[in-house]
This record gives structure tokens, C-alpha cells and sequence, in this order.
């Protein structure tokens, strides 16, 4: 290896890529598919819900159980993820490690995130918590995060042997992190929090019955779900957080409820 070479190569490639410039599309396929390695460019889209789901106390856990185990625990998590949120119309879906991220755009992607969020927080506390809680002496729970802004997206790495990935940036991500960070605090069991632009989706009128206040199980008694929150940190974000679950006598009649009310707005 010529090490000084090598090294001023490297450092005339990163002079080329000072003038950084974005591009603006109206959906994340096309950001995606006008991603390239070649071009100085992140391609820009607006009004992108992110969710960030994040395993809690991953780094324990590998490091507690066998290899084998531990793998388990991502399969048990990374492919439920990725089957839930493509059923409610996800459009980029990536699983990093002991994590997930899916992007939605368009109408009420609000929505459609915080009932895949909500759908893989009911699969894991129903059949996936207990089991390896019982089996292995693991309280397997994440910190789901969710909200809306703009989002950037650059392909990056060498095209040699294909190692090049997709990096995201903007508010979507970073805050929907922040979030997923904070509320894994806050229980042992699975949480989700949203920012306040996903929350007062939810809270509209046609939403709110079904998505903000219970179904009144058990007792006949409807209450509030949500809780409001501050991270805590110099930011002193705001955002609101869900403890519960799908109810399993009303649950699948909110989410065909509020699927109509989608599919017929």
C-alpha cells in the first residue's frame, strides 16, 4: 500500500465534494432512485415521517447471550419490522443491527407510521417480550420514535464491490432518533413517541376517537393515551408518548376504522 498516495487521493476526492449542493423531489422513491455516488448532491424531500425503532439495552444483551441467541432476538424483531410496516405502505424500510427505520410521504403518513409503529409495538409486547423474558432472562423492549420534517438522502461509499449505502439526514431522522433515545427511559416495556405535528394529526377529529382516546376496555371507561414529555437535554424537545397497546377486542376495528377513513379521503 502506498499510504501517502492513497491518502492525497482520498483528500483530492473530498476537495470535489466541497461544493455540496441538494436537489428537491416530491417522493422518496424518486430521491432515492436519483441517488448517486458520482455526484456531489443530497437529494431533498419534504414532509417525510420517519419512524426509528431502537432495541433497548442491545449491547447487554449481546453481550450476555450467545451469538446465536442474540441472533435470534434480531430475527424475531428485524423481519416483524419490516413485514408491518410494509403492510401499512412504507416506502424505504432498513434494518441496522439491533434497529429499524421506515420512511412514509403523502397523505396521512402520519397515520399510516403510528399504526406500524403501534402494530409492531403490539407484536412484540403480545409475542415476543414474554417468550424471551421466559425463556432466556431478557426483557426485550425498544424506544419507537416518530416524526415529520424534511429528509436528505446521498448514496455514499465506492462503487467497487457494491460499498456504497444510503445516508439519511434532515429532521426527520435526527428527531425521530432523539425521541426513540429519550422514551426507552421511560419503561421497560415497548414505548412510542411521536413529535407534536404527528400528534395533532391523530388528535383531528376523525382520528381522535380511535387513535387518542381508549376503546374503554375494561371497565367502560375511555381515557386519554397520551402523555406529554420533554427530552432532557438542552433541547427540551417536546413530544408525546404511548404506553399502550392494541386492544385485543377493539384493536383491529380502530385500524380498519381509520383505514377507511384514508382510503375514502
Amino acid at each position: 500500500m502506498e499510504l501517502w498516495n492513497f491518502l492525497d487521493e482520498l483528500k483530492e476526492k473530498l476537495n470535489d465534494l466541497e461544493d455540496i449542493r441538494t436537489e428537491n423531489y416530491n417522493t422518496i422513491e424518486q430521491a432515492i432512485n436519483n441517488a448517486y455516488l458520482e455526484k456531489p448532491t443530497w437529494n431533498k424531500v419534504d414532509n417525510v415521517v420517519a419512524v426509528f425503532a431502537d432495541l433497548k439495552n442491545s449491547t447487554q444483551i449481546s453481550n450476555r447471550k450467545t451469538k446465536r441467541v442474540y441472533a435470534k432476538f434480531l430475527e424475531y424483531t428485524g423481519y416483524p419490522f419490516v413485514k408491518i410496516n410494509d403492510e401499512f405502505n412504507s416506502e424505504f424500510i432498513d434494518i441496522k443491527g439491533d434497529g429499524g427505520i421506515s420512511l412514509f410521504s403523502g397523505k396521512y403518513a402520519e397515520v399510516r407510521a403510528f399504526l406500524a409503529a403501534e402494530t409492531f409495538k403490539t407484536f412484540q409486547e403480545k409475542y415476543v417480550r414474554e417468550k424471551f423474558k421466559n425463556k432466556y432472562g431478557v426483557n426485550l423492549s425498544f424506544g419507537i420514535g416518530i416524526s415529520k420534517g424534511d429528509l436528505l438522502v446521498k448514496r455514499i461509499g465506492r462503487r467497487k464491490g457494491d460499498n456504497n449505502f444510503f445516508v439519511w439526514a434532515g429532521n426527520a431522522i435526527n428527531n425521530a432518533a432523539l425521541i426513540s433515545k429519550d422514551v426507552k427511559r421511560l419503561s421497560d416495556k415497548t414505548v412510542i413517541g411521536i413529535d407534536e405535528s404527528i400528534y395533532n394529526v391523530l388528535n383531528q377529529e376523525k382520528f381522535r376517537n380511535y387513535l387518542v382516546y381508549s376503546c374503554g376496555c375494561p371497565k367502560g371507561e375511555k381515557v386519554k393515551l397520551w402523555k406529554k414529555h420533554y427530552v432532557k437535554d438542552e433541547s427540551n424537545f417536546k413530544y408525546y408518548k404511548i404506553e399502550s397497546d392494541w386492544c385485543e377486542t377493539h384493536g383491529e376495528q380502530y385500524i380498519n376504522a381509520v383505514l377507511e377513513i384514508i382510503n375514502e379521503s
